[in-house]
């Protein structure tokens, strides 16, 4: 069920103006040198030929200094075991690649060089890789700054867990799942262009264009009697255009006006994946991803005598479906910040943002029989239409009322209303077995209208005070205000209470520690999960003895809870982590880190299900109108471990080696309802050791080695699909040439 990987398509003019100004730039190698990693973008060279002027061994050409590199080589990937989770968490191939090209171009006169000052541009990837990009960076002086990237993703996902029904070997007949229902294969292209014009002028001018594409094959289910397996056809597009204006009253104060408008469009389509049977007329049928050894009446066995389907069983002949979907979004926002008056200092945000979101041609063909409803064949049409008016404000303002206190308050205001209407027509077709043609229409029409709000309403109010150099405290209080209401007639006021704390204490120039917490109250939650008690905690420290020797340590706490009845929800999130860097020289280093972080949550669950699961109780009436609601913990709880140790070794001047290794391990457990249920990745260790050298063969030239190792396992039971542990060698060999 692997696709198979695309080769790349080229970025977009971001990577065409770079490769021209490669060929243009191309120098003399006499007088080339290793170009320096690529700096910063500047708005502004310098004017004095002091300042700009070049060495005697800078290579320059056409007024400027240019510097370039690149890296030609390939991957060598040896791969054993379940390719899909290799593809899913690393997905590097064998093949010849650019791993990476640089070029820099920076004006020796700018009254010589009038498009531009500076220049630099930077791509990897481009081959085959799961993830390229091009970064490109141009400036000239005070006229304008210009920046742009393009980005190519491949998103493999094919974790077999993943909402598969774990059919039973008992099932007749006996179909296991050995991949993902819910299979991802897509590819996602990024291209950002901002422009910014008199940068550093009284009034400036900002342009920006961005466009994000998701495409690919991917796999889906539907219920119709028996769950459908579909090809997925992923199409999403957005297109952000803004413009903003930048107003600096002073060297204090600025005001920034910015008009965004977004367009997305959605043409994800949807089909049957596969007729894998037939009917005792030759017609290919499909019986769907969940087979059962249970079968209702009329279906006794889903399969005759002679091998063909049982015309009377939950089937597809047929599905079809499509969504087109078109939402505009304009947004307007007023950004203003100031240090005008003495010891205040104030910012402002206003946003005001109206969406329009359409569906005008749903479309859905089910071909088939759904025992249960007698429904042969539907045909659904039919429209939607949402819209979104969103209103945002934060104003903030600082204030030094000593040289050692400081008060400081902010106020965010966020108010939504989602308002949306819909109408569908369903045309039903009774039937009562796939080898007679649809019978008697049923047609169906309705139509709704929904909407959901909220107001939310926050300030928060800080008091600094630096007691000491060594020792700085801050004490505040946050109230939070949010009202939902929605079209169900549902009124739901809830308030926080935050307070909050922190500490700077700084003994010694060597050592640092922070401290901070956040403890709130709330007297309603919207959700199950939505904490009416939390308290956060966080700790960080830095130790430096020595100059070439750092310890840093983290602990990161998190809790909360909502105790009402039939929730009983209790969830927390503990974090230790520290590390440790050793430089004592240029020749070596060493780093090491190390984090335990256990996640964990438990929430009472009410449910219908049959049979019942072995740990379900008897839940009261009040969870579920039904005559036996079922009533169980459900948990999660998600030990994890890290660490890693990385070393670097320079023996001689021309050879560099660096090496380490990285693991990850997880020993959780989770609820399992599902009998069939595996722990999964919840008990799994990711190990990926990994080492590299660089080696300066001549001037301008050097030769680069990596390789990295892969190692993915799981300590609880394989279950009823393909085994998910693999191990990947990938080796890559490249020449760096600078110029």
């Amino acid at each position: 069920m692997n696709m198979p990987s695309s080769i790349p398509s080229l970025p977009h003019a971001t990577l065409l103006i770079a490769l021209l100004c490669a060929a243009i730039a191309l120098p003399r190698p006499a007088i080339s040198q290793i170009a320096a990693p690529p700096q910063a973008p500047i708005a502004v060279q310098p004017t004095s030929k002091d300042a700009s002027a070049p060495t005697p061994t800078d290579n320059i050409r056409y007024g400027y200094t240019i510097h370039q590199s690149v890296d030609t080589g390939g991957h060598i990937v040896s791969q054993s075991g379940s390719g899909a989770m290799y593809d899913t968490l690393v997905n590097t191939q064998t093949g010849p690649r650019i791993l990476n090209f640089s070029l820099e171009m920076r004006t020796v006169d700018p009254k010589n060089t009038p498009l531009f000052d500076h220049l630099s541009t930077n791509s990897f990837g481009y081959g085959g890789d799961p993830n390229s990009v091009t970064l490109l960076d141009v400036a000239k002086g005070k006229l304008y700054q210009f920046r742009g990237n393009f980005r190519r993703d491949r998103q493999y996902f094919d974790y077999n867990l993943l909402d598969n029904p774990l059919i039973p070997p008992s099932s007749t007949p006996y179909v296991p799942l050995l991949d993902s229902p819910h299979l991802f294969n897509t590819v996602r292209r990024n291209s950002d262009l901002s422009l910014t014009l008199a940068p550093l002028a009284r009034f400036s001018v900002r342009l920006g264009y961005n466009r994000n594409i998701s495409e690919g094959p991917s796999y889906s289910t539907i219920h119709e009697g028996a769950d459908g397996l579909l090809m997925q056809f992923w199409r999403n597009g957005t297109d952000t255009w803004n413009a903003g204006l930048d107003y600096k009253l002073n060297r204090q104060t600025i005001i920034s006006y910015d008009q965004f408008v977004m367009r997305f469009k959605n043409d994800t389509n949807w089909q049957l994946a596969g007729l894998n049977y037939q009917l005792s007329n030759g017609t290919p049928v499909a019986l769907g991803v969940d087979l059962s050894s249970v079968w209702a009446a009329p279906c006794a066995t889903p399969f005759l005598a002679n091998g063909t389907v049982n015309p009377t069983c939950n089937a597809f002949l047929g599905y079809n479906r499509s969504a087109p979907t078109r939402t505009l979004a304009p947004t307007e926002q007023l950004r203003f910040q100031s240090a005008s008056v003495p010891r205040l200092s104030f910012n402002g945000r206003a946003l005001y943002s109206a969406t329009t979101s359409n569906l005008d041609h749903f479309n859905e063909t089910f071909n088939g029989l759904e025992t249960r409803t007698a429904i042969r064949e539907s045909i659904i049409n039919g429209s939607a239409r949402v819209r979104r008016i969103n209103v945002n404000a934060d104003l903030g303002a600082t204030y030094q009322i000593t040289p050692k206190l400081t008060a400081s308050n902010l106020f965010h205001f966020w108010d939504f209303r989602i308002p949306g209407v819909n109408s569908f027509t369903e045309v039903d077709y009774t039937g009562k077995s796939l080898l007679i043609a649809p019978g008697a229409t049923t047609t169906t029409t309705t139509a709704d209208a929904q909407f959901l709000n909220q107001k939310t309403k926050t300030n928060t109010f800080i008091l600094e005070w630096e007691t000491t150099s060594q020792l700085r405290l801050s004490a505040g209080y946050r109230y939070r205000s949010r009202i939902i209401t929605d079209a169900g007639g549902d009124f739901i006021p809830i308030h926080e209470n935050w307070g909050l704390f922190g500490a700077a204490f700084k003994p010694t120039p060597k050592l640092r520690i922070n401290f901070n917490v956040e403890a709130m109250y709330a007297d309603m939650s919207f959700t199950r999960i939505s904490p009416r008690q939390l308290q956060h905690y966080i700790v960080r420290s830095t130790y430096r003895p020595q100059t070439w020797l750092t310890f840093s340590g983290t602990l990161n706490f998190r809790e909360s809870r909502n105790n009402v009845q039939t929730v009983n929800h209790l969830e927390h999130n503990r974090d230790f982590s520290f590390g440790t860097t050793i430089a004592r020289s240029e020749r070596w280093s060493l780093d090491l880190n190390y984090s335990y972080d256990d996640v964990f949550s438990s929430t009472l669950e009410c449910y219908v299900s049959t049979p019942a699961p072995p740990t379900a109780g008897v839940a009261p009436s009040v969870c579920v109108a039904a005559a036996t609601p079922l009533l169980s913990t459900g948990y999660y709880n998600a030990p994890t471990q890290y660490g890693s140790l990385g070393f670097t070794v320079s023996p001689v001047k021309r050879a560099h080696f660096t090496g380490g290794y990285r693991t990850t391990s997880v020993n959780g457990t989770a609820d399992a309802p599902n009998i069939r249920q595996v722990p999964g990745s919840l008990q799994s260790q990711f190990q990926t050791p990994y080492a590299s050298f660089a080696i300066d063969l001549a001037k301008n030239w050097s030769w680069k080695g990596d390789y990295n190792y892969y190692g993915y396992g799981e300590g609880g039971a394989i279950g009823l699909t393909a085994p998910r542990a693999f191990h990947g060698n990938v080796t890559t060999l490249a020449v760096h040439y600078a110029f």
